[in-house]
């Protein structure tokens, strides 16, 4: 308990910062055509990472954890390597034809605006290849139950790329928020190499990445779909009227910087725990972790939820109530959040619910699960836009947050009680 109070510390604090450099960066620009670029621009370098770093992670520490303690330098170090070289043939690959994809993305933008887009895109994929790749180096962290200096190492390299984003912004614009997020990337990556050891050439050999490549591959293969959330939900706000995209952003990475709290406090650190009770067949002790950290998690969303519709409005008053956010903004801001509350609860449920799985080796249903529940989306995140706007958008994500995580949470269930066996005294 007592590590997962700093990790709730660490990570409120790394929270902390980056809403202050989404603070100073509205509070500077005001939402427009310019912020809506920069989080337009993140589309490909955003899919990148989730569709990469996410499954990386999902499928590492579980492996890694059960890996004795000799070889795990090893097979970071040949993971690290593959996955820098990969990430980076996708990145640059993603960056010469920017100029033919970018302009699918946001079909709502003017043609003036366009380049922009394209401009901030290629700047924000090198930083994307260097967290991708990050992914292995915190995985072997973790993977060792070492969860704190990952973290630390995180508010180190935001806390430089806000100072960064203070000296340039007023000089350089929205392109210096651009360049400070590689600039976080690059230093995180140099701050968590002293947890790799010594250097170690790649070993291709390695019976692990078979193991980790068949993992993987459902992983990737279905994160491309279901995972590409964000581009329908920016695509359509590249269609409401300037600001709408940044402020609808915005809402959604309150949530996301909210559920990481949550998550590398509490879903996090019982990754191995999981791994190690699957591994031993040990289900009853993993079904009593599993779901006692998910009442938990619930039940702390539950209160930030309170939080947002009780002082949320006057809280947002007092941090952005000034320079270029006006009181419509404001509201709309505010609304946003209230609407997009089932991401919350679905986010925060989801991260323990899908780890229960990846615990077990399995990468399969979640993406089955995901892919499914992303098909009925789309068309409810079409239909909510063209009815009701920006506000319908929200409103359908929440239903598509809330639907996948019901669904995964009764597949888990019902596949424990078939190993844990009929209940003593039940007919």
């Amino acid at each position: 308990m007592k590590r997962s109070v700093w990790l709730a510390a660490i990570a409120a604090a790394n929270i902390g910062v980056s809403f202050l450099y989404n603070w100073y960066l509205v509070a500077v620009l005001g939402p427009g055509r310019e912020t809506d670029a920069l989080f337009a621009a993140m589309i490909a370098p955003q899919l990148l990472l989730t569709v990469c770093g996410t499954a990386l992670a999902n499928v590492l520490v579980p492996m890694l954890a059960v890996q004795p303690e000799d070889q795990v330098a090893g097979l970071a170090w040949t993971m690290f390597q593959i996955v820098l070289l990969y990430a980076g043939l996708a990145a640059a690959g993603l960056a010469l034809t920017a100029t033919l994809w970018t302009p699918l993305t946001v079909p709502g933008f003017p043609p003036e605006a366009r380049p922009l887009v394209v401009r901030l895109a290629c700047i924000q994929l090198i930083g994307a290849v260097l967290t991708v790749a990050g992914a292995v180096q915190r995985s072997a962290y973790n993977a060792r139950h070492r969860f704190v200096w990952p973290e630390l190492s995180t508010l180190v390299a935001t806390g430089v790329g806000l100072g960064g984003l203070v000296l340039a912004l007023p000089a350089y614009g929205v392109v210096a928020a651009a360049w400070a997020m590689v600039a976080r990337a690059v230093l995180q990556v140099t701050l968590l190499l002293r947890g790799m050891g010594r250097y170690r050439a790649p070993d291709g050999a390695a019976a692990e990445l078979r193991q980790a490549w068949r993992r993987l591959r459902p992983l990737l293969l279905g994160a491309v779909y279901f995972k590409s959330d964000f581009v329908v939900d920016r695509l359509l706000a590249s269609l409401a009227p300037a600001g709408a995209l940044s402020l609808f952003t915005l809402a959604q990475q309150a949530y996301s910087a909210a559920q990481l709290i949550l998550g590398k406090a509490l879903a996090t650190p019982v990754a191995p725990l999981l791994a190690q009770a699957a591994e031993a067949g040990h289900w009853r002790r993993f079904e009593r972790i599993s779901r006692r950290r998910l009442v938990l998690l619930l039940a702390l969303a539950l209160l930030g939820y309170l939080g947002v519709l009780l002082a949320g409005r006057p809280v947002l008053s007092l941090t952005f109530g000034h320079g270029n956010f006006t009181p419509d903004r404001i509201h709309q801001l505010w609304w946003l959040l209230v609407a997009l509350g089932g991401v919350w609860f679905g986010g925060v449920a989801g991260q323990i619910i899908s780890t229960s799985f990846y615990a077990q080796g399995d990468t399969r249903t979640p993406i089955v699960i995901g892919a499914a529940a992303f098909t009925v989306a789309i068309a409810l995140k079409i239909g909510g836009f063209y009815a009701f706007g920006i506000s319908g958008l929200a409103v359908a994500a929440t239903l598509y947050y809330l639907g996948s995580a019901g669904a995964q949470w009764v597949v888990l269930e019902r596949r424990l009680r078939r190993r844990l066996g009929p209940v003593p005294g039940e007919g």
